[in-house]
């Protein structure tokens, strides 16, 4: 195995337990197995159609002698392949402090109070990855907090865990159980650098956004949004709506806010309610944005560079590194790119290196620094960070 030296600490290439069946009794397995291998943290990601079980795991995962963290999400990844069901399980060999927060749509949900603390106190120094409930309503807000509380010093990776359905359900690995409606910040003893792209361009506008609330576009331009964005994409694509293929159509079309160095955040539009367009995401009153269209070259393009530029930025650093990519790639990519999702991800190890273990998951939203340094939820992206 490879050795890393980082602050007088030698560490071994990470353990990684890779299980096809996804079932309760695999986990305990593999939790076993890492911890007699003398793993000192456990990363879980884990694919949702495994049908885990709260109930059995919560006393499996509080009998962990180790912290362990990590998510379930509509599908995972390896070294080039995807998977719909199954569980990846990397065993660290240093140990990560986490906080963890409980009940999430609470109000008045304070960041320096976590629910549950395994190890110190997360600062503003440490490089972090973070996974929340991607049905919280209030997901986005933690995020917004969190860069509140700590700043702009920290390089920040994570992504939205939970099924493609949107129905809440236990979905973050903790020694505190199988949980929902939470969040947990994970602290790194190892530097990270990340790097985000989405390769999706312009196509119309721009417009102004006139009403909105939380995730609802409610007007654009002063007229109802989802009339300003069928009559667009109808007019300049020939796409014609109808009532069942909303869905169908939007994936190809998502929202661009335009950012302040006319950088473009991307927001996916999921649902329509009668005239409201439903984001992943909010979109605030008074934005501009775009509508936008995809084209495969350059999104698979995207993958290529966010693996490249996270290595450039690992590479400015005077530490040998840990040899890992970890991943968060929407799961909308992989629906806009169906068979050819295989392409991104030999794009991805080509970006990162081929001497380079990736792992990573089809995630719900997408958490990192954006350009301006501020932590953000993203859609349609794809985060990398190396270790």
């Amino acid at each position: 195995m490879a050795l890393v030296e980082h602050n007088n600490n030698v560490y071994e290439l990470p353990p990684i337990w890779l299980d096809a069946e996804g079932t309760d009794e695999q986990l305990g397995k593999a939790l076993e197995s890492l911890v007699n291998f003398g793993v000192n943290s456990i990363l879980i990601l884990a694919c949702s159609d495994n049908e885990h079980s709260a109930d059995q795991l919560k006393s499996l995962l509080g009998a962990c002698p180790v912290p362990v963290f990590g998510g379930i999400f509509p599908g995972i990844f390896f070294n080039g392949k995807c998977r719909a069901r199954g569980m990846l399980l990397v065993g660290f060999p240093f140990v990560v402090d986490i906080d963890l927060y409980n009940d999430l749509s609470r109000a008045n949900l304070c960041i320096e109070n976590p629910s549950w603390q395994d190890g110190v106190k997360i600062d503003s120094a440490a490089d972090l990855l973070v996974f929340v409930d991607a049905t919280a309503k209030t997901s986005e807000a933690f995020i917004n907090t969190l860069y509140e509380t700590i700043g702009g010093g920290s390089h920040v990776i994570g992504g939205g865990a939970g099924s493609i359905d949107f129905v809440q359900r236990p979905c973050l690995f903790t020694r505190a159980g199988l949980l929902q409606d939470a969040a947990m910040v994970v602290k790194l003893p190892v530097p990270m650098r990340c790097a985000v792209d989405h390769g999706w361009e312009v196509l119309d506008g721009p417009y102004l956004v006139t009403e909105a609330k939380g995730t609802h576009v409610k007007t654009i331009d002063y007229l109802p949004a989802f009339q300003v964005y069928r009559d667009s994409i109808e007019r300049v694509t020939g796409n014609q709506f109808d009532k069942n293929n909303f869905f169908e159509i939007a994936k190809n079309f998502p929202l661009g806010i335009v950012g302040i160095n006319e950088d473009i955040m991307v927001r996916d539009p999921i649902q329509r309610i009668k005239n409201d367009l439903i984001c992943v995401g909010c979109v605030p009153v008074n934005t501009m944005i775009y509508i936008l269209q995809g084209r495969r070259k350059f999104i698979v393009e995207a993958a290529f560079l966010a693996g490249e530029q996270s290595g450039l930025k690992l590479q400015q650093l005077s530490h040998k590194p840990l040899g890992m990519a970890l991943a968060f790639d929407c799961i909308s990519r992989s629906l806009y790119l169906g068979e050819d999702f295989s392409d991104e991800l030999l794009a991805l190890s080509s970006g990162v290196g081929e001497d380079k273990t990736i792992i990573g998951v089809l995630s719900i939203g997408e958490i990192a620094n954006t350009a301006r340094g501020t932590i953000n939820l993203l859609n349609k992206s794809i985060v990398v960070g190396q270790l």
